[in-house]
């Protein structure tokens, strides 16, 4: 067994034959998947074949709609690219760089300086990088990744650690058996074709009407340009023209565009406070939470522990404290509190024999060292021992603080009182939860006392617990009802509490810092890590907090909302434009009169009533709560300015056909009167009106006025003079 590792040569040797731990092909968006995501769209290619109708016909002007299909395409492409950079660099500041042996010298390198054959070391809370064989030590794996049994597997020399894997307790020694491509990881996310993103409700609504109008789109424009070609007088130029307007106008492009890049600029803003977003939907996920569930150490405290006091009962009680600590190799904020207030100078304990060393896991809530005569654990009295007038007794002397007893088989020999460091800013965090109506819920493995006493101090309203340990079996739907604390909770047991509150309605936020919180952070609807934490729990969440600050949860949620509220908003204006572009579309491949508008006048509209005051009303501060309004703003608002543009045109058209009104001024007219309506809508979607919007408004009707007087842009849209 060879526990120096691999020499400096061994390495070089080894990335000269291609065993680094390079990473496969991702299966995440690249730069080439980027572009052609965005450039190979249904919509795209619609333009394109628009595009060669127009030029068919000679009326080149008219192409106008095809350059803002460009500039749409690499508007998106440079924002996709812009977020993804910015989140790449982000992951680097997140990743925990792995130790390696090499030469005899523990040291820290980046995860694809790995090679096949390096010595690793890995401890609580770490996740397997690449797939390894253990050489010294003893850990607790879980799997659940793989074999879907939530219960940790325990690993010693020989044994196989799988990439993906994490280590709930214990440390170990383990030799890297395959990197890169070979990795049971990365052979498993090369075959993965379906991965499940967050759930977003805005998508979902754009995506199914962005389905409808591609699937209606062929054959409304082949019945469209037959029915123009119906019109007496109409030449092939004004007959393709007028399909194309028709067309343009059902071409939902810049509502995606503006969602995609509205999200994409959160995530970039989002990085200069520090938080990674790992999936670009959790940041409309969490502007919509409604519940938050926290896990007490790390959110609301900071994670550091100190040793209040301590009294010993027996005289053994710092003998066998100290030979347990002593044996311990995974550290935690508990462990290294305890060691460093017990474990000063040389590590001299007094018990012998050691047969056997429990480290500490989650799950079990202790650790300890097993002797031929006897075991000695330290944890938290309910779960050492089953002794009641042991257990009573130090509850009763815990008074709020975490407390620890050193138990000898049933003989308590002393315990510890541990006290949490609370966040400086937790009470406003708290206070800001409620402000906005998010239901606060603590979930925690402590002690009830301490926990409760906590949640006290930070705000928690109407703090009522509820120790999990105390049943063996739990109706998880009605305590989410009656309780918003809970302790003592398994890390399956807080999948079930988030899964009750889900089934309740709720939309929920789960925070955490270890392995502990990992099954809970991945059944949440949006989950949030904090830096400092475990690796694996850093890898599950959507959210990551670099700063390890929590105060930064506010402000997320508050981009979010901004994001969300004036999506909806500007939304409704492209949808207003779909609306009574199908409408007309249907009704004039009924009804064979003249079309009302050309491309080039469609760009304009769309430019001016939906592409300049979307945008910046989509980008305006907004951090009013989610009201989930969207469809109910399109029957409000886009349905009925829909219907009523369709029937202005209608009539005028009609109108134009009986008077033999000339195109120039047939063209005009529809522009007045559709720029009036949609300025119409902006102005109802837009209230209250600040200084801003007002601004907004005035502006477009001057921009508008000037393209219909101005001699050049009235030549160029084919506007017949006013006056």
């Amino acid at each position: 067994m060879n526990l120096t590792g691999l020499t400096e040569e061994q390495v070089q040797s080894r990335i000269k034959q291609g065993k680094a731990n390079k990473s496969p092909k991702s299966t995440k968006n690249t730069i080439t998947r980027i572009i052609l995501k965005n450039t190979l769209t249904i919509f795209n290619l619609v333009n394109l074949i628009l595009a060669l109708m127009i030029i068919s016909v000679g009326a080149y002007k008219n192409l106008l709609f095809i350059l803002v299909a460009v500039a749409n395409t690499l508007i998106s492409i440079i924002n996709g690219i812009r977020a993804k950079k910015t989140v790449d660099k982000m992951r680097l500041l997140a990743e925990k760089r792995p130790t390696v042996i090499r030469e005899g010298k523990q040291r820290q390198i980046d995860q694809n300086q790995i090679v096949e054959g390096d010595l690793l070391i890995f401890s609580l809370g770490d996740q397997v990088i690449v797939d390894s064989k253990i050489e010294q030590g003893q850990v607790e794996v879980n799997e659940s990744f793989i074999t879907g049994e939530q219960k940790s597997i325990v690993k010693s020399q020989g044994d196989q650690l799988t990439s993906g894997s994490f280590i709930v307790s214990g440390t170990c020694k383990a030799t890297a058996t395959a990197v890169g491509a070979d990795n049971f990881l990365s052979k498993l996310e090369q075959n993965a074709h379906d991965i499940k993103t967050a759930d977003s409700k805005l998508f979902t609504i754009i995506n199914n009407i962005v389905k409808y109008i591609s699937y209606a789109l062929i054959p409304i424009g082949l019945l469209l340009l037959w029915s123009r070609f119906r019109v007496a007088g109409t030449t092939p130029e004004v007959a393709v023209t007028s399909t194309v307007a028709g067309l343009i106008s059902m071409i939902p492009e810049g509502l995606v565009l503006l969602t995609s890049s509205v999200l994409a600029l959160a995530t970039i803003r989002l990085s200069s406070k520090k938080v990674l977003v790992q999936d670009l939907y959790s940041v409309e996920t969490l502007a919509r939470v409604d519940a938050i569930a926290l896990d007490k150490t790390g959110t609301l405290t900071t994670g550091q522990m100190t040793v209040h006091d301590f009294t010993p009962l027996e005289k053994s009680f710092e003998s066998a404290l100290n030979a347990i600590l002593s044996h311990q190799t995974s550290e935690n904020a508990t462990i290294t509190a305890l060691k460093q207030k017990f474990l000063t100078g040389a590590n001299t304990h007094e018990i012998k024999g050691i047969t056997d060393i429990i480290s500490f896991s989650s799950e079990r809530k202790h650790s300890g060292i097993k002797t031929k005569n006897a075991t000695y654990l330290l944890g938290a009295i309910d779960f050492i021992t089953d002794d009641k007038s042991l257990i009573k007794q130090v509850k009763s002397a815990s008074e709020g603080y975490r407390t620890l007893a050193v138990v000898k088989d049933k003989q308590l020999l002393g315990y510890i009182r541990l006290e949490d460091e609370i966040r400086r800013d937790a009470k406003d965090i708290i206070n800001y939860f409620y402000d906005n109506n998010i239901d606060v819920r603590i979930i925690s493995g402590d002690d009830l006392d301490a926990v409760t006493k906590i949640a006290g101090r930070v705000g928690v309203r109407n703090p009522k617990g509820f120790n999990l340990a105390s049943e063996k079996s739990h109706n998880y739907a009605k305590l989410v009802k009656e309780y918003n604390i809970f302790t003592r909770v398994t890390p399956t047991e807080k999948k079930h509490l988030i899964n009750a509150l889900k089934k309740q309605g709720k939309t929920v936020a789960m925070t955490g810092d270890g392995v502990n919180d990992i099954l809970a952070m991945k059944e949440a609807d949006c989950s949030i890590a904090i830096g400092e934490g475990s690796d694996a729990a850093r890898r599950s969440a959507k959210l990551v907090l670099l700063n390890n600050d929590f105060a930064s949860v506010p402000s997320i949620i508050n981009e979010g909302r901004q994001s969300i509220n004036n999506l909806e908003r500007s939304a409704t204006l492209f949808l207003s434009k779909n609306t009574y572009a199908a409408i007309l579309a249907v009704l004039f491949i009924l009804i064979p009169i003249e079309y009302p508008y050309a491309p080039i006048e469609m760009s304009l509209l769309n430019a001016l009533c939906i592409g300049i005051p979307g945008l910046i009303l989509a980008l305006e501060p907004n951090t009013a709560r989610i009201k989930d309004q969207f469809v109910k703003n399109i029957k409000k608002y886009s349905i009925p300015t829909g219907i009523t543009v369709a029937v202005s045109m209608l009539i005028l058209s009609i109108i134009a056909t009986i008077i033999h009104l000339e195109r120039p001024y047939l063209l005009t007219l529809s522009a007045i009167i559709t720029f009036t309506i949609d300025m119409i809508l902006i102005y109802r979607i837009s209230r209250p009106l600040n200084l801003f919007r007002r601004a907004l408004i005035i502006a477009l009707i001057i921009i508008f006025i000037l393209v219909l007087t101005l001699p050049f842009t009235r030549a160029l849209f084919d506007f017949a003079p006013l006056f």
